[in-house]
């Protein structure tokens, strides 16, 4: 008991998805996660169906330079992602993507180190206020196509190596 008491006082991360496989419903949400202040949660998850919502209190999502949060949805299996508070690291493709018909809301999140902050594809519908997308490899953030609908409000940008924005990519 003591060492695992120990190891628990030392902050040690926990799985991303061993959170989400463990997440109850909430509200509207099918899956609620609860994010410990000053926890580190390693690895990235897939989100596929339902409504989910990460409340990140501050946590820290490190992906560890692999793959990040990825939302995909389509008529059959629509998805839904909401998150806040979270601070999204070392995505070695992007810290959030939605694609397909996905839908949701990005709100108070710092995107830090990532190659693309966030990615939007195909018909994906997203909100995002008040983010921080910083020291991105590639872009903070990337719209793929012309159909994504994507409303962004005071957010910022800034130290993105090719670019803060990039609208119809790969053109």
């Amino acid at each position: 008991f003591l060492i695992i008491n120990l190891f628990l006082t030392l902050g040690l991360s926990s799985s991303l998805q061993e959170e989400f496989d463990n997440a109850e419903s909430l509200h509207e949400f099918d899956k609620y996660l609860i994010l410990e202040e000053g926890e580190t949660y390693t690895g990235g998850i897939g989100i596929y169906e339902g409504r989910v919502f990460i409340e990140g209190n501050g946590a820290i999502i490190d992906f560890e330079h692999g793959g990040g949060i990825w939302v995909y949805a389509d008529e059959y299996n629509p998805a839904h992602l909401e998150i806040e508070y979270a601070n999204i690291i070392d995505g070695a493709y992007y810290g959030v993507s939605y694609a397909g018909t996905a839908t949701g809301r990005i709100e108070n999140c710092n995107f830090i180190n990532n190659d693309f902050g966030l990615k939007f594809f195909d018909t994906a519908e997203v909100e995002v206020t008040n983010c921080n997308l910083v020291g991105c490899n590639t872009y903070g953030l990337g719209i793929y196509g012309t159909t994504a609908i994507v409303d962004i409000n005071y957010c910022n940008f800034w130290d993105n190596a090719e670019g803060d924005t990039q609208e119809n990519c790969p053109n």
